[in-house]
């Protein structure tokens, strides 16, 4: 009897760690906002699950539905400036300020700190103007929610992206195998993404392949004309691309960095100078002479290992196609492709392929401070384990 009121007594203890635990549910298309109840057939623009469409306005009101609380709101921003927000809740009939969250990430995740059963959402400073809402109860958030990081004071692989999609068109299953399956960090540092849209395509693509970094956005203007053009309109407005890239090697220290063809696989050129500039960038950074105030602040760095997609000299061809544990058995290949499946407005041109003219898993050794690849099966071949 006494063992058994011992081992009550530690249920007991534990119910409240076992509550925290719990997996938070997704109530959005439950709640009423804005005085909307949802309706599958005419879906209000901020649960619709399209990031062409959004609200913009004064404020978002959402009511839980009756017997359940609201714990957690992931926000997705049409604005490039996020305002950051405050939260209120009614009290006896008033707003009653709860709390506020400064600008954060582009896809933003808000615990609140105990349920609520109302909460209306207004920006600090100007409107709201937000693609998606998510609401979800009080509980750990699902898988599907994106609660990003900031990159660590050092990175394992920092990626020069172009566009939202080569991460996995022209880079296969790299993400999912080394930020998702195998927990590394994992920095995507993406030059253009032309539209709000596909910004929020590319979070959520990187969050399907595993990476929960969040990624540097440069903003720069899409364009396809000469390198010598594509460099001018880049260093607009003082954006200074080539200092840039030197800085970012600097300030997160990767172990490898990735690079675009040199053709620009296609023969974008907004590829290849973007490939150019992550080729300088990794020369540059370990030169105190070069971009000294940069030197100053983040010290130099001489990046270990740098491979470029298709580059013809000390080849590699990574295996894209092994069952990874951390997505149940599937593929690198097939998480690739669930993620470009993400970047809706790019689906009529590209698929992910494996093999073929523009081989995602085939990359050469550019430069290596640590020695040549000999087993050829891992792009950390020769970087020493923590």
């Amino acid at each position: 009897m006494k063992r058994m009121l011992i081992m009550l007594a530690l249920m007991l203890a534990l119910l409240p760690a076992v509550a925290l635990a719990e997996t938070a549910q997704d109530i959005t298309t439950e709640c009423v906002i804005n005085n909307r109840t949802y309706n599958k057939h005419a879906p209000d623009d901020i649960r619709d699950g399209d990031f062409i469409t959004f609200y913009s306005g004064s404020a978002v009101t959402i009511n839980a539905p009756e017997g359940k609380k609201i714990g957690g709101l992931e926000l997705k921003w049409r604005t490039i400036n996020m305002p950051g927000v405050i939260i209120k809740t009614q009290v006896k009939g008033q707003w009653v300020e709860v709390m506020r969250e400064g600008p954060n990430y582009a896809a933003q995740y808000i615990a609140l700190p105990e349920g609520l059963s109302t909460v209306r959402i207004t920006a600090q400073s100007g409107k709201l103007e937000l693609c998606e809402v998510a609401v979800l109860t009080p509980g750990e958030a699902p898988a599907h929610i994106q609660v990003w990081r900031d990159p660590p004071e050092k990175v394992d692989l920092m990626l020069f992206s172009t566009h939202p999609d080569d991460e996995v068109l022209w880079f296969g299953g790299m993400l999912p195998y080394y930020a998702g399956e195998l927990k590394k960090d994992v920095l995507v540092v993406n030059a253009v993404y032309a539209h709000y849209y596909r910004r929020q395509e590319l979070l959520a693509a990187l969050w399907t392949c595993g990476v929960d970094v969040y990624p540097v956005m440069l903003g720069y203007p899409n364009q396809q004309d000469s390198m010598a053009e594509i460099l001018r309109e880049w260093e607009l407005k003082n954006r200074q691309p080539k200092e840039k890239c030197v800085e970012l090697i600097r300030q997160y220290k990767p172990d490898v960095v990735m690079l675009h063809d040199e053709a620009g696989e296609y023969g974008h050129t907004a590829h290849i100078t973007f490939s150019w500039l992550g080729r300088q960038g990794v020369e540059r950074a370990a030169k105190a002479s070069e971009h000294p105030e940069s030197a100053e602040k983040w010290g130099v760095w001489d990046v270990p290992k740098t491979y470029i997609h298709l580059y013809g000299q000390n080849q590699l061809r990574m295996d894209w196609k092994q069952p990874l544990a951390a997505f149940g058995g599937r593929t690198g290949l097939e998480m690739a492709a669930e993620a470009f499946a993400c970047h809706v407005t790019q689906q009529e041109r590209w698929k992910v392929l494996d093999g073929g003219e523009y081989d995602n898993a085939l990359f050469g050794l550019w430069r290596t401070n640590v020695g040549p690849d000999v087993l050829k099966n891992d792009l950390f071949e020769n970087i020493p384990a923590e």
